[in-house]
């Protein structure tokens, strides 16, 4: 597994179509930061791809941030892996944005059922 560290997070390539995002803790993602892990989706992927974000670590995004996160068209599918109540809150209201309402977005509790759910809809 190649581990790619930003300034601000983790992308791990889980296979040659899908990555995890792990932000560090206390993180507030702005747009900067979304062009930056755009920036390494699109270097690491030529073709689309799917998400697994971990929100296992608590961060914030900030509103213009999330309606630009969802609009690389490579995204194919995104898993959110919120283990708590507070992170399953967050991935469901970043899930209702605009940007976002259009990719095929699906919230989990567990990390493993989201790593199912991904791989059975490749």
């Amino acid at each position: 597994m190649e581990v790619y560290q930003i300034s601000f997070a983790k992308i791990c390539v889980l296979s040659d179509d899908l990555a995890e995002i792990i932000v560090d803790s206390g993180v507030d993602i702005n747009l900067e930061m979304v062009d930056e892990i755009h920036h390494y989706l699109l270097s690491i992927f030529s073709h689309c791809f799917s998400l697994l974000i971990n929100k296992s670590n608590s961060y914030s995004t900030q509103l213009d941030a999330l309606i630009q996160f969802g609009t690389l068209d490579r995204i194919d599918k995104i898993a959110i892996f919120s283990p708590n109540k507070l992170a399953k809150m967050s991935a469901e209201f970043s899930a209702s944005i605009p940007s976002s309402t259009s990719l095929n977005i699906e919230v989990f509790t567990e990390r493993n059922e989201a790593l199912t759910w991904l791989y059975a809809n490749v």
